[in-house]
């Protein structure tokens, strides 16, 4: 199992499949439960949250949840693969390429060579 990231995505997937809940998880970042989104320009957002102590209490006594801090753009390069459920409740799964900052590409994970996959999947577990 592991931890991952999530991931919302303002592009269209090329099969033309609708994501449930528009969110995808990835192992390909930093698997810290983190909050990201690929935006419609192409570009990896990363959306910084301050965290408090268990039992952390704000003024009014209530419990203290995470707080949106920045949205930080990673001019990110490489590829990651991300996953997630259909709206028809089937499994999905991506690859996507990152080149100097901006999307270059978005493929099924099926298309993609096997040392392609394989390099994917090794690195996120």
């Amino acid at each position: 199992m592991g931890m991952f990231d999530y991931l919302t995505c303002d592009l269209p997937m090329p099969d033309g499949r609708e994501v449930l809940q528009d969110s995808f998880q990835t192992k390909s970042l930093w698997c810290s439960m983190d909050l990201f989104t690929l935006t419609a320009a192409g570009r990896l957002i990363f959306h910084k949250r301050r965290y408090f102590l268990a039992g952390e209490t704000d003024e009014r006594g209530k419990p203290r949840t995470p707080e949106h801090v920045a949205d930080i753009d990673l001019d990110y390069h490489g590829d990651i693969e991300i996953y997630g459920t259909a709206s028809d409740g089937t499994f999905i799964r991506y690859a996507v390429r990152f080149t100097h900052g901006k999307v270059e590409w978005i493929r099924s994970f099926d298309e993609l060579l096997e040392i392609h996959q394989t390099w994917l999947v090794e690195r996120g577990q």
